[in-house]
């Protein structure tokens, strides 16, 4: 369930209603506001609906060719509740997540920060003592720590709906969280010493069997409201940051034959394309809107 509320000049305000209304939504709460500075007069119209309804809603006011040079915003908001008279059976279901909502929460988890930083790093040198000792658990617990399935989701849905600055902005992100499991790796074993026992490698034919599986979830996840991302996220990190962290400890003590790290580094190439090709696909083929070509309105670019 979500609100929208659309904040915009006073003769736009009819358009939208009518759309909100076309999108299926009886209610549509319209209220006046004032813009501290240029102090001018706005109106917003804010919905309380289901996700699919708010999506058809949001992609109807993008789309809408009137409302293309108005200088508005839009926000988004999910909800716990809501208590009227509609039915909870049509009120709750959770598929169409709203786009924006999908693209703006990737573009927010990939910014790398301070706390960016330091999950990567712990995840990473947690990851590698688990390689090193071929613990699961420290494995397990690493992946909870390490950032990569929203990263790697921003190239491919950066990609699909032509946002360069995404791609940018997930490749960056992706090549840090890559560097500092490296250096974690790298760390441990100059550390702890070795040998490496973690020895579960997959071929890659198998490899890419397994991030097929990971993308389609995490496209279906990014889909609805429903979705756990977080354990999808948990199987993603292990899928992605065990190769560099891996080399890092093996770069200390020691490399494999050439033609087994030829394997391994063409299994992560794979283990990369293929999660974040298969979750796009994945989420565009339940046709959630039109997310290619997708832009802000024109005053917020």
């Amino acid at each position: 369930m979500h609100e929208i509320r659309a904040t915009m000049p006073p003769e736009h305000v009819a358009e939208t209603a009518r759309l909100a209304h076309a999108s299926g939504i009886a209610r549509v709460a319209i209220t006046d506001v004032y813009i501290d500075g240029p102090n001018v007069r706005r109106q917003t119209v804010s919905v309380e609906t289901s996700t699919p309804r708010a999506r058809t809603f949001v992609e109807a006011l993008l789309a809408s060719p009137s409302l293309a040079a108005a200088d508005y915003s839009i926000t988004s908001r999910e909800l716990r509740a809501i208590v009227d008279n509609t039915d909870l059976a049509e009120l709750t279901r959770p598929m169409g997540e709203p786009f924006p909502d999908v693209i703006q929460d990737l573009w927010q988890l990939s910014h790398v920060s301070a706390s960016y930083v330091g999950r990567a790093a712990a995840g990473g040198i947690l990851l590698a003592t688990g390689i090193i000792d071929n613990n699961a658990v420290a494995i397990v617990v690493a992946a909870l720590f390490l950032p990569f399935l929203a990263e790697v989701l921003a190239i491919g849905f950066g990609l699909w709906s032509g946002d360069r600055r995404l791609i940018a902005r997930g490749l960056a992100a992706v090549a840090i969280s890559m560097l500092l499991a490296f250096v974690g790796g790298l760390l441990v074993a100059v550390f702890s010493g070795g040998p490496i026992l973690f020895q579960g490698f997959k071929p890659p034919l198998s490899s890419f069997a397994i991030s097929a599986v990971i993308g389609v979830t995490a496209g279906l996840s990014n889909a609805d409201d429903t979705g756990r991302r977080y354990l999808i996220g948990v199987a993603a990190a292990v899928q992605l940051a065990i190769f560099p962290a891996w080399l890092g400890a093996a770069a200390i003590l020691g490399l494999p034959p050439r033609d087994v790290l030829d394997q391994r580094l063409l299994s992560f190439a794979i283990n990369l394309v293929t999660i974040s090709a298969t979750a796009v696909i994945a989420y565009a083929a339940l046709h959630l809107g039109s997310a290619r070509g997708w832009r802000l309105p024109r005053s917020r670019r």
